[in-house]
């Protein structure tokens, strides 16, 4: 008998399974390719939160141990923003015709990264208050945190000096559920496990800088 010659087509039934394996893969590999981009996020923000505690530390050894107000704005600012005291020592930008430390959170690039601190604040722009921007510290904070707790307005009396942050991949998840509390207690960190939590440094009272995972 004759065979016939080979043309070097796919079948359909091949065709099909190369499709099938093909989705497999995919399936498999794209939940690690997020993962690997949300890392790599997370290790960026720390390193830029690092530059930042050091430029906190930089700017208090030229200003008598003192570190830069908070910040709040009904229009032209965001509440929270970071100092603009530090634009010696971190990228300057503008927002809204008001200058900025320009250093987006990778998470939320339109956004910057959070500071707050215990003690005076500036409401827009002019406007000085004494004990006016509070820290919500769990008792027993840092290393027994309770479900209790209480804000914080003196920075004489305050475990905590300030704190810096990013939102992380999910600044509207339910993990937030008193948001006037972000961001010092451990439960609103990011962790391993969790697919939501905000990425903090801060430094306690005793000039201790603490990082989450």
């Amino acid at each position: 008998m004759q065979k016939r010659p080979y043309n070097g087509a796919f079948t359909l039934v091949e065709l099909l399974i190369v499709v099938a394996v093909l989705a497999l893969l995919i399936s498999i590999l794209l939940p690690s390719i997020a993962r690997a981009r949300t890392l790599a996020k997370v290790a960026k923000a720390h390193a830029e939160l690092r530059g930042i505690t050091l430029a906190i530390a930089m700017y208090r050894q030229e200003n008598r141990q003192e570190i830069p107000p908070t910040r709040f704005s009904c229009s032209s600012r965001t509440a929270y923003d970071l100092p603009v005291e530090l634009m010696p020592y971190l990228p300057q930008g503008r927002k809204n015709n008001v200058d900025i430390v320009e250093m987006p959170d990778p998470f939320n690039p339109d956004d910057t990264y959070k500071y707050r601190a215990v003690g005076p604040a500036i409401m827009n722009e002019f406007t000085i208050l004494e004990n006016a921007a509070t820290l919500w510290v769990p008792d027993g904070f840092p290393y027994a945190e309770a479900e209790t707790g209480k804000y914080y307005n003196n920075p004489k009396t305050s475990p905590v000096r300030y704190a810096v942050w990013s939102m992380g991949p999910d600044p509207d998840a339910d993990v937030f559920d008193i948001p006037g509390r972000l961001p010092v207690p451990t439960k609103y960190w990011l962790k391993n496990s969790s697919k939501a939590g905000v990425i903090v440094h801060l430094e306690d009272n005793n000039g201790q800088i603490h990082v989450s995972p």
